[in-house]
């Protein structure tokens, strides 16, 4: 099917993309993904070679699909396509697709190692497209490559694409700094309020607005779940002393981007931040995803996810949760439970045991299982476009929801909508019943697997075993808002249901057997009356994700979005003027959480396009910034121009050997702004290799912490040690980053060999040759690696290749920090002579069964006397 022609207003987006390079801001759902593969059909010719950065998975797949609908069109050409380079295609496959032109998706990675390796022939790039520009940075790899493409083809176009304009008014003037990072001198701003937009979608669409109002177990979940991020938000701020409460508070943490400000806020610290803020950084994540999954899951659901959270913050299982000792928590989960279930006190009568039973359920609770009201609206609806859509032209009806798991829901209640079980005086849908009887089902696994991993303690009857009062309150920390009470009542809730599970168990195999005989009918059923449906019978479910293009493909008459969306809604209003659709419903909880995330985020998108439209009109850009050099940029070169002079070099002499795998920082292409030649290669010893004596090891602190971790570092070091006369360690923070390493708490009470700097200080002692040297940012390296380089000759490339490739470095097991600190723990062994021992045997087991003679030879008498005594000393 032939894709539908550009509206007028999308047409005039490509012809300003066309007639100048432009960073253009499009708000969400008007088809920036249509434009750009329009875009991309007039680049896709021989005689011109475009490359498409930064674009995802997602928008390939995109783009995959217009070409292939335009590929069915009559005015197309049929070598209309996208080629796609990712790391499986060779350098071989990748230099004879630059060769044949057209267009093509490469990560950045790949691009700037190809073009400064010269596989990409530069003189005969065309230009270059960047999509979603709201992530290129000055330290990114896409300002990396466009830097070496502009240098050496000075008549390529950049053209930059974005649908996120909440990133543009971050900060300090962000506009001007990613159009100087880009190259460019103009934006284009499309607003959905702009007037060609409201001109070309002023037809109306029949939209029926149904404000559905919660139950009043929702509404008090809800306002619980408000709570506890009340509190944890005001617990974050007074432990770190850097969460502004005007910006950061409940009403903000409705936004989508929330976690990212957040973590954006602490990011200069986040290195010095104590487990506990950290923690409550993740807590606020997992409050908000519980937030959403108040009126997004169905009641089972929603329980099922709070156990994963109540299992995952019980003491020694994990980081503490501190929001967890609240009475907010305990009101979230016992009305969680109370819209699922209750437990009953008293036997119920026989006949109802028995119902249970036969359900594969507990044969002493009641069930309550609450149905989603949005659920019963959309049978309603459903009810209602039956007895409107009888015309055999018309087309389905297409219900859209946030989420797979949403869409799954949807699909079972409309598959069960007339099948209801029979529990005592009441009925309750199939499609409930049968999710608590898989929750039962689950529990009862996890119960099991948690019975069988863990050795519990020995109590005397009607003890119960808990922690005490003072450590109860260290292990779940302090909250500066929230009322701190022990988390008994959730935690005995939860351990009610999974003793209930338990119980249930023994008939769970009857129950399931009941199940695949009701699946095989259903299937029988199937064969029998398989067929095609009519457009007009057919209700096809999706969810947002992936969802693009479904209304030309399906040409729905009825459409009805479950879950608000704005770009949604603006997709539908642009299929609207080219087709004919019959009603729109929207349906959502009156006065929710989901209500105020969807005004939320339509306030805070036209509140962006204003200050970006202000922003606009003051923009300050040279007029040579397509070929200027940024600020930062003169700034290295001058720093570096001054340590050659000094070292009475020529400039264009400087040159560094690059591990490939470094282009995923952004020191490589600082070092190449200052006017340093990046040799790309595959290392085998080192990251950046200066001269043929010197090779260094780039550590960033997340890299730093896990390379101790696991002995990937003391690795690296004995290879650098062994074949560098100089080596060294660099830990280098990131920009803006604090220089420091000290937590913001203040030093600990005791040293432990298990903290950074005391790992730090046993790589120091183990090998003394290595030098460790610590930069503040990427722009310090630059200058640190001009001081090095004074004087000296450049790296030959060859044999920095040539290091360590014959050689087995596979000696990780000799460092690894864990299985170390137990072995240097036995009688005997010692820092001296524990390397041996490791090399020797392989595990644990081993060692207890090595003789007392191999001891002998490997630790002496005295030692080897002390370690075997140790390993079979008798009980």
């Amino acid at each position: 099917m032939a894709l539908d022609p550009l509206l007028p207003f999308q047409r005039q987006v490509l012809d300003d993309l066309l007639d100048e390079d432009a960073l253009c801001i499009v708000a969400r759902g008007l088809g920036l993904n249509r434009i750009l593969a329009e875009l991309a059909r007039i680049c896709a010719t021989p005689r011109a070679l475009v490359f498409l950065l930064h674009a995802s998975e997602h928008d390939e797949d995109d783009l995959q699909h217009y070409f292939m609908q335009m590929r069915s069109g009559e005015a197309t050409d049929a070598a209309t396509t996208m080629q796609v380079v990712k790391n499986e295609t060779n350098a071989g496959q990748r230099a004879q697709l630059y060769r044949q032109g057209g267009v093509i998706s490469v990560t950045s990675r790949i691009l700037i190692v190809d073009l400064l390796n010269d596989v990409v022939p530069t003189e005969l790039v065309t230009g270059v497209v960047v999509h979603n520009a709201s992530q290129v940075t000055a330290e990114s790899i896409e300002a990396f490559v466009l830097r070496v493409i502009r240098q050496r083809n000075a008549q390529a176009f950049v053209k930059a694409l974005s649908d996120a304009p909440e990133a543009f008014v971050q900060g300090f003037a962000p506009v001007e700094k990613t159009l100087k990072v880009l190259g460019l001198r103009h934006v284009h701003l499309w607003p959905r309020f702009h007037v060609a937009v409201q001109r070309d979608l002023a037809r109306e669409v029949p939209v029926v607005e149904l404000r559905q109002p919660q139950t009043r177990a929702m509404e008090e979940v809800q306002q619980a779940v408000l709570d506890c991020l009340a509190a944890t938000i005001a617990e974050l701020g007074a432990a770190t002393k850097l969460l502004d409460t005007e910006t950061f508070n409940v009403e903000s943490s409705l936004f989508r981007f929330f976690d990212v400000m957040v973590k954006r806020r602490l990011g200069p610290y986040w290195h010095r931040l104590g487990p506990r803020a950290r923690g409550m950084v993740n807590d606020l994540a997992s409050l908000r995803r519980v937030g959403e999954l108040v009126t997004a899951y169905d009641a089972v659901a929603l329980l099922e996810y709070l156990d994963t959270l109540l299992l995952a913050a019980r003491p020694g299982a994990g980081p503490a949760v501190s929001w967890m000792a609240t009475d907010s928590a305990n009101i979230l989960y016992a009305t969680a439970r109370a819209r699922t279930f209750v437990r009953m006190a008293d036997p119920l009568p026989a006949h109802t045991q028995g119902q249970l039973r036969a359900q594969g359920l507990p044969d002493n609770i009641e069930p309550v299982l609450e149905v989603p009201p949005k659920l019963e609206a959309l049978s309603q609806i459903l009810d209602e476009i039956g007895v409107l859509n009888r015309t055999d032209n018309a087309g389905p009806v297409l219900v859209m929801a946030g989420s797979a798991r949403e869409c799954r829901m949807i699909r079972d209640y409309l598959r069960l909508l007339h099948k209801r079980a029979t529990i005592g005086e009441r009925q309750y849908p199939q499609m409930m019943v049968d999710r608590l009887r898989m929750f039962f089902r689950r529990k009862a696994q996890v119960s099991g697997i948690r019975g069988a991993s863990q050795t519990q303690p020995t109590t005397q009857p009607g003890v119960q075993r808990r922690a005490p009062p003072a450590k109860r309150r260290r292990v779940r920390g302090a909250s500066a808002t929230g009322t701190r009470v022990p988390r008994a009542p959730a935690d005995a809730l939860e351990q009610e249901s999974t003793d209930l599970a338990t119980a249930v168990a023994a008939t769970t195999e009857d129950a399931e057997n009941i199940y695949e005989e009701d699946e095989d009918e259903a299937l029988g059923a199937f064969d029998e009356h398989f067929g095609l449906l009519a457009g007009h019978e057919t209700v096809v479910v999706h969810a947002y994700s992936g969802g693009r293009g479904i209304l030309e493909a399906l040409r729905p008459s009825f459409v009805v979005l479950y879950d608000p969306d704005a770009a949604f809604v603006r997709e539908v209003e642009m299929y609207g003027t080219r087709a004919c659709v019959r009603q729109v419903y929207f349906v959502v909880y009156d006065n929710s959480l989901e209500e105020q995330r969807y005004l939320s985020a339509i306030r805070r998108e036209r509140e962006a396009f204003e200050r970006l439209i202000g922003d606009k009109a003051g923009l300050v850009v040279p007029l040579d910034s397509s070929n200027a050099v940024s600020p930062a940029g003169r700034l290295l070169q001058t720093i570096v121009g001054r340590s050659q002079r000094s070292g009475r070099m020529e400039p264009t002499e400087a040159a560094v050997v690059v591990d490939v795998r470094e282009f995923r920082a952004p020191l490589a292409s600082l070092l190449h702004a200052s006017g340093i030649n990046v040799i790309p290669r595959t290392l085998a010893v080192g990251d950046y290799v200066l001269h043929d004596g010197l090779a260094i090891e780039r550590k960033s602190l997340p890299d730093l912490i896990g390379s101790l971790r696991s002995g990937r570092l003391f690795n690296q070091a004995a290879a650098m040690t062994r074949h560098y006369p100089c080596a060294a360690l660099l830990v280098e923070f990131e920009v803006n980053s604090s220089f420091s390493l000290q937590a913001i708490g203040g030093l600990p009470d005791s040293v432990s060999p298990t903290t950074l700097t005391s790992q730090l200080a046993i790589l120091a002692m183990a090998f003394p040759r290595l030098r460790v040297l610590w930069s503040c940012s990427p722009y310090e390296t630059v200058s640190i690696f001009a001081e090095l380089k004074r004087g000296l000759p450049e790296p030959d490339a060859a044999k920095a290749v040539a290091v360590g490739q014959d050689e087995d470095l596979d000696t990780e097991s000799l460092y690894v920090q864990a299985p170390i600190n137990l072995l240097q723990t036995l009688p005997g062994v010692t820092q001296a002579n524990y390397q041996k021992l490791a090399r020797r045997f392989d595990n644990v087991r081993a060692l207890c069964a090595a003789e007392r003679a191999e001891l002998d030879e490997l630790l002496g008498g005295d030692a080897a006397k002390k370690l075997h005594e140790f390993l079979h000393r008798s009980k």
